[in-house]
């Protein structure tokens, strides 16, 4: 292998492999696929970043014509909380994310009920009725913040993990010129044209798309 095997596509101009179908309007998207009698759900979310659940006022949602259910925690309340992509931690069994909010939301934008509707748009206009009453608690902004309550005995400081090779101190005692920086990484997020979705059939005689193994199509399987 040449020295520059490894850098070729440094600098230069890629083809892109992915993007025909797409320009062309050929792609094919969650949103694209369409079985009988099939329901679209839209999530209704947290608009507080940590806050105590007081009520959560379905009725309008449910009352909307071509809507079919409004579920919150209560609904699902067998439905184990979200594993770990990893497989078990014993440890942070405690910390895992409910599928719907319970008692607390702790985050902007955690699902807190969700809508099924037989239209996509009814199913979003019914989110929308969903009337959320929350009271406020303190929110943590800063990583080197004290921790705070997360449950009854157990804080939001889950874990410290402290790792290193050989004697640090004396590679800096030794070292011509030490170097010290502080550095601070922003938020940052990808922007996919599609997130991941899930399409489900309840009867054996449609066959959906296969679809990929990956943990999040399997806990789909699971909640369904």
């Amino acid at each position: 292998m040449s020295a520059g095997s490894n850098t070729r596509w440094i600098g230069q101009s890629v083809k892109r492999l992915e993007d025909p179908p797409l320009v062309r309007g050929r792609g094919r998207f969650a949103g694209d696929i369409a079985f009988p009698h099939q329901l679209h759900m839209r999530i209704v979310r947290a608009n507080h970043a940590h806050g105590k659940i007081v009520a959560i006022d379905t009725a309008a949602a449910r009352a909307l014509p071509g809507v079919i259910a409004v579920w919150t925690a209560a609904d699902i309340a067998d439905v184990p909380p979200i594993d770990f992509r990893e497989g078990p931690i014993p440890a942070l069994e405690p910390y895992r994310q409910p599928v719907l909010a319970t008692e607390k939301v702790r985050y902007v934008g955690e699902p807190v009920a969700a809508v099924f509707a037989d239209d996509p748009y009814v199913a979003e206009d019914a989110a929308d009725l969903v009337a959320l009453e929350i009271d406020e608690l303190p929110i943590l902004l800063a990583a080197d913040a004290e921790p705070g309550e997360f449950l009854p005995g157990r804080n939001t400081e889950v874990t410290i993990i402290r790792q290193g090779y050989g004697d640090v101190e004396a590679a800096l005692r030794a070292a011509p010129i030490v170097v010290e920086l502080e550095l601070a990484i922003g938020r940052h997020s990808g922007v996919p044209l599609e997130a991941r979705g899930a399409i489900v059939a309840s009867s054996a005689a449609i066959q959906p798309p296969k679809p990929r193994p990956t943990t999040a199509t399997s806990s789909s399987s699971r909640l369904w």
